[in-house]
């Protein structure tokens, strides 16, 4: 209903304005051609917006509205893990893709492979505090094996190994190719490199899956061969396991049931199967990406890449998916997180960030925040506490995209889990550890700074950065943002343009600029409007307008040297 009357109201005042506005157009046009263009123009928007020939079409109405929430920096709960506890490591190289993709993102020529398994082996590296791959890699086994139980030892010949993708917009056919973002085959393929070139695991022990859903060509056969396509095809990976829902293509296992199951906390009593490939495995790597999901504005990270690890249907989970968005419900994310077969056998998460989506969990966008600067995200996350990198990874998402409090809602109950809820084994021991810390990052400490979280110190993420030395400095219009309805200054929620409403402070932040700022200016239409010479750098932007309009602010410094950015925005009233 909140949604429902919103989307009423937004287009009742629209097309309010629009209106009124056409009907001051029209008295005050002197010929009859300029006051008839106006009324063409409008016929052709209505038309268009009703049939979606304009306007997105919102993906089954699971677009909801954002709220304003902010969240509260620095106040971590919950225990860090890991072999450095709380570390995340977050590398950025913008080398890694093409800035102006030659068709699908996950061709090779928009995927620059020596880049990729150099920020990989740099983000072992800075994680495990080693400048080596192999004792990197040993650590982090060790660490996991003594945390386990099973003494100081690094990993021995034999043992198996699960990584779960998320293949989230594959479908059947197999055969079939689409822009969605999906696993990139390219990070997929350093993975497989450093575990078999480096750290010796044998082709037959190692399986990527994904249970819910099929493994497409397009993916499988970059993975499978050194070159694709090229010819002779040279296979590279071909002893891996491939395994899917269907086993439905050359190459790929259906998965099968194995005798575990997971007991969901929810109250419908929820029970699915475990596939063999985790079963049977002693360690899990879990590859999130840097997604948003339509549903209630919220994230697809570790915890929920992980709702393709069940043999059965997913749909079925959603609505406990729903209700978990209510702070204080219980959540799936956290029933997989502490599985003992889940969440317990896993020994590495690994965020894959070389693409991010801003609106859903299919279309890749770029973003526009320091120090991407309308690039794609180009990074990798690196961390043994899940809470801890699906945190960082939030506020990234947050910060450009809106999220809602409620997408949140599993890291709190994963980092500080109540009593007698999650038992997802069913055997009456309940979860009563934490699973990992959960902090929000201060934003108005430069991304790059430790200091953004608290640190070790303060019992809090220890963000460690790699990239720096590529950022160029940059001006960011904050408020408004790109695709979204203002209204009296409040944000409301996502649509296909910039709305404004009413009157608003347009906000602006300089980063990346070692020296002092001398001023910023704000434009409309490149009519200079005001200028600011000092932090916050902000502008009331009252004056009736009625149409589109051309924002823009630039950034003084060194006496010589400036920033620009700007933002198209329908403003009206």
């Amino acid at each position: 209903m909140t949604v429902a009357s919103s989307y009423i109201i937004f287009w009742s005042i629209l097309w309010s304005a629009l209106f009124h506005g056409l009907a001051f157009w029209v008295r005050r046009a002197k010929t009859k051609t300029t006051a008839i263009l106006p009324v063409i123009l409008v016929s052709f928007v209505l038309i268009f917006s009703v049939s979606s020939g304009v306007f997105a079409n919102f993906d089954n109405n699971e677009y909801l509205e954002a709220s304003n929430w902010e969240p509260t920096p620095n106040e971590p709960i919950g225990t860090p893990r890991g072999v450095n506890p709380g570390r995340v490591v977050w590398v950025w190289n913008p080398n890694a893709t093409r800035d102006n993709l030659i068709g699908f993102w996950w061709l090779k020529i928009n995927n620059n492979q020596n880049v990729i398994d150099e920020m990989f082996s740099n983000g072992l590296h800075v994680l495990t505090d080693v400048e080596n791959d192999k004792k990197a890699w040993d650590i982090l086994f060790k660490y996991f094996n003594q945390a386990h139980g099973y003494g100081d030892i690094e990993y021995q010949p034999g043992e198996k190994i699960a990584i779960k993708l998320n293949l989230n917009n594959c479908w059947v056919p197999y055969y079939m190719v689409d822009n969605q973002i999906d696993a990139n085959p390219y990070v997929v393929k350093t993975l497989l490199k450093q575990l078999v070139n480096i750290v010796g695991v044998a082709q037959k022990d190692i399986t990527i899956y994904d249970a819910a859903r099929p493994m497409q060509n397009w993916f499988y056969n970059r993975v499978y061969y050194e070159n694709y396509p090229t010819i002779p095809l040279v296979p590279e990976f071909p002893d891996i396991n491939y395994v899917d829902s269907t086993g439905g293509a050359v190459g790929r296992q259906k998965v099968e049931a194995s005798t575990e199951k997971i007991y969901f906390s929810d109250e419908s009593g929820l029970i699915r199967t475990l596939p063999t490939c985790v079963a049977d495995a002693k360690y899990i790597i879990n590859m999130p990406q840097l997604k948003k999901h339509p549903r209630e504005n919220g994230v697809t990270l570790s915890g929920k890449n992980m709702f393709g690890t069940w043999i059965e249907s997913v749909p079925e989970i959603h609505p406990y998916h729903y209700a978990a968005h209510i702070i204080g419900n219980p959540t799936p994310q956290t029933d997989l997180l502490a599985h003992k077969e889940i969440g317990g056998k896993t020994l590495l998460y690994i965020g894959d960030g070389t693409y991010g989506t801003l609106e859903d969990q299919k279309i890749i966008e770029k973003f526009q925040m320091y120090p991407f600067n309308n690039d794609w995200t180009n990074s990798l996350f690196f961390s043994q506490d899940p809470i801890a990198i699906d945190s960082v990874m939030y506020d990234f998402l947050h910060l450009e995209a809106i999220s809602s409090e409620g997408s949140q809602n599993y890291l709190h109950q994963s980092a500080d889990p109540p009593s007698n809820v999650y038992d997802p084994e069913n055997d009456g021991v309940f979860l009563s550890d934490s699973l990992g810390v959960h902090e929000h990052w201060n934003k108005s400490v430069d991304i790059f700074s430790n200091d953004r979280y608290s640190g070790p110190s303060g019992n809090g993420i220890d963000f460690i950065t790699m990239g720096k030395e590529h950022s160029q400095p940059s001006v960011l219009i904050t408020q408004p943002m790109k695709r979204l309805l203002y209204i009296s200054g409040e944000q409301k929620f996502r649509i296909p343009v910039t709305i404004v409403i009413g009157n608003i402070d347009v906000e602006a932040v300089v980063n990346g600029v070692s020296s002092d700022v001398e001023r910023v200016e704000f434009y409309i239409d490149q009519g200079l409007k005001y200028t600011d010479f000092e932090e916050p750098y902000m502008w009331t932007w009252q004056e009736g307008s009625i149409f589109r309009h051309t924002l823009k602010v630039v950034a003084y410094y060194d006496e010589r040297s400036s920033l620009e950015d700007e933002i198209v925005v329908w403003k009206f009233g």
